[in-house]
């Protein structure tokens, strides 16, 4: 089967994660894949035999027109005609169903964050009126099936897929740090600035413990690191920048907290129990919810409660019983969403749009 997914670059992000996982999950099953791109950007690595097509030429300034020019030119030709066109965020989402209409290709979109996250008035427009056109439209959760349903669209629930590491590091030999990770150009949306003040005490209570910030992009960098500075905390706060290989970095901490105001099925926490750290998050709309039991694999904790997600540090950094009970329960569940078996429910998606039941 060819497979052609489009998104507007590889730069760092979960989508653009998502998408080179499953990109490289489904080479692994033996389908020929392409990877169209608008825009430069490689933070994530493809595997040698999936096709990158870079279509980012032309003097047409405005992005948005010279992508969809790229693409109607690109499609034109017969031969690179994909038997499913799987494109990833609505700007790309918009670009996919047209050519889908207008050359005949099955299409499949998908959403990567949950409705309510302050969609742009260009994404309201692009849900309302195109997504009914879509072939199939996958959203992370439940808490969006209804939403795009009442849309006209034809919807599916596909979470995120993860590469569950092969080997844990001992939580013994791991270091005193708490670890957060995400865009910095979103860090308000991600709670870094807010986590800041609410970790101080508890830093300078333990001066044996750390906080790494993973991520990068302005202009988040400036400010976190000026708040960090007006708390003192310059010594105990250290900011990794973009880290491609995450795990490597989770498999040496201990604890990884998710302060975000908002969510899909987020990847980082993902990652972050499969690394076997004991995970902390608000119980945001929408996703650790549905990642998260509390007190088993992880403390879920009452939505932007500031007080009490700074209990729950405490409680963790203070308690090793209950820090290594979590670390041990966490990869428990994620079973469902290990690429094989995401790669699966992919294939059995796409042969039924296809209709090849």
């Amino acid at each position: 089967m060819r497979i052609d997914f489009m998104i507007n670059s590889l730069v760092g992000g979960g989508a653009e994660r998502v998408m080179v996982t499953l990109a490289n999950g489904f080479i692994e099953h033996k389908h020929e894949v392409n990877l169209i791109t608008f825009n430069k950007g490689n933070a994530y690595k493809t595997n040698s035999k999936v096709k990158r097509i870079d279509l980012h030429h032309g003097k047409i300034k405005n992005h948005s027109v010279r992508s969809l020019l790229n693409s109607f030119n690109y499609y034109r030709v017969t031969s690179n005609r994909p038997d499913i066109l799987i494109a990833f965020i609505p700007s790309n989402n918009l670009i996919a169903i047209l050519i889908g209409l207008f050359y005949g290709i099955k299409v499949i979109i998908s959403e990567h964050n949950n409705h309510l996250a302050n969609p742009s008035f260009k994404s309201k427009w692009i849900r309302k009126l195109l997504y009914r056109f879509a072939d199939t439209t996958t959203v992370l959760t439940s808490f969006d099936k209804p939403f795009f349903e009442n849309l006209g669209a034809k919807v599916v629930i596909m979470p995120n897929p993860i590469n569950i590491p092969k080997t844990i590091k001992p939580f013994s030999e791991r270091e005193n740090t708490i670890l957060v990770a995400g865009s910095l150009k979103r860090y308000q949306v991600k709670g870094f600035d807010v986590l800041l003040p609410i970790i101080a005490p508890i830093l300078k209570s333990h001066p044996d413990w750390k906080l790494m910030i993973a991520g990068d992009g302005e202009p988040g960098l400036n400010i976190l690191k000026k708040i960090t500075a007006e708390l003192n905390l310059s010594n105990q706060v250290v900011f990794l920048g973009f880290i491609s290989n995450i795990g490597e970095v989770m498999q040496n901490a201990k604890i990884f907290a998710l302060p975000s105001q908002y969510e899909g099925l987020p990847m980082v926490l993902m990652e972050a129990l499969s690394n076997g750290m004991a995970c902390i998050a608000y119980d945001c709309v929408s996703g650790p919810g549905d990642l998260i039991n509390d007190q088993e694999n992880g403390l879920l904790i009452e939505n932007q409660d500031k007080e009490a997600l700074q209990n729950g540090i405490s409680t963790l950094i203070d308690d090793t019983n209950l820090m290594m009970k979590l670390s041990n329960n966490a990869i428990k569940g994620l079973t469902q969403y290990n690429l094989d078996n995401m790669i699966i429910r992919w294939e059995e998606l796409i042969k039924n749009v296809l209709g090849k039941k």
